[in-house]
């Protein structure tokens, strides 16, 4: 935030013992140096997120050991998702959201057990998401929404007990929510709306229902009764946005009460349904796909 304009300087690979560089919101353009990878091997905080910078991310930082934080998030790159990352084994959070980058997340990427934080939203990444997850994952927040994404939701996931935030929104991922994500005991949001998944949710007291505090499925096709039951039992839920669905059932009146505006943290914020398909006195009401104008909140 200083308005730095200009490239990086190859020159800046001489200093050999740098462990953290960031230049963040600035004029920043051209490509990161192939020759910082080669020389910064005490680097562990990388901070470019903001800039006009475009190109890949250089593959000489292969296998370093030390690199754990990268952002180059609202960017210009491009090119296929740099699988460089894969190899990091110590890598914790990387934010690479709003740029260009084209082709897969490679599956390798679940062999990051430090990994806490992934952030690819608004790409144009492809393909099925990466399905080797396991205990040993400390995945907290995955984001990939706003991208080319299909198949199935990786199943695997649900392995990750430390999951609280995925976002999946605007994909194109297909099927139902894997049986195995009901024993995610820490999610509290999930968004999965705009894409083409269907299925019925499950009428059972199951442990995600729980921690859930932000749910998003509108625009699938999910079908049968909403099990409103399960949310009246918890305070935190604050989104349910259910519209575009095929969804029926009953928005009840302990639902609604939670709109109330006095009820500061535990105030639902968000709640849209089908009002054709459900019954709802305090909803933003869909009708045929389309919002009823002065509904709900």
């Amino acid at each position: 935030m200083n308005n730095l304009f200009g490239e990086i300087p190859s020159e800046i690979d001489t200093l050999t013992e740098i462990r953290w560089f960031e230049i963040q919101e600035a004029y920043l353009f051209g490509t990161i140096p192939e020759s910082i990878g080669r020389t910064w091997k005490k680097l562990h905080t990388l901070l470019l997120g903001g800039n006009h910078l475009h190109g890949g991310f250089p593959d000489t930082f292969k296998n370093n050991d030390v690199l754990s934080i990268i952002f180059i998030d609202r960017n210009l790159f491009n090119g296929t998702f740099p699988n460089v990352v894969a190899t990091l084994k110590n890598l914790e959070w990387l934010d690479a959201e709003a740029n260009d980058f084209v082709g897969t997340i490679p599956d390798e990427i679940s062999n990051l057990k430090s990994l806490r934080i992934l952030n690819v939203n608004n790409n144009s990444l492809n393909g099925y998401l990466p399905d080797s997850w396991d205990e040993n994952n400390l995945i907290e927040d995955l984001e990939v929404a706003n991208n080319k994404f299909n198949g199935p939701l990786p199943a695997s996931l649900a392995k990750a007990k430390f999951l609280k935030d995925f976002r999946a929104s605007r994909n194109q991922l297909t099927g139902s929510i894997p049986v195995e994500y009901y024993q995610l005991e820490n999610l509290e949001e999930l968004y999965l709306d705009q894409n083409k998944m269907l299925g019925e949710l499950p009428q059972t007291a199951e442990p995600f229902y729980d921690g859930l505090q932000e749910f998003s499925i509108h625009s699938n096709d999910f079908e049968g009764r909403f099990p409103v039951e399960h949310f009246e039992k918890t305070f935190r839920i604050k989104v349910l946005s259910l519209h575009r669905n095929r969804l029926t059932g009953t928005i009840t009146a302990n639902i609604c009460a939670r709109k109330d505006t006095e009820l500061a943290y535990t105030q639902i914020l968000t709640l849209t349904v089908d009002c054709d398909l459900m019954a709802c006195e305090c909803c933003t009401c869909y009708e045929g796909g389309e919002l009823v104008q002065g509904t709900g909140s």
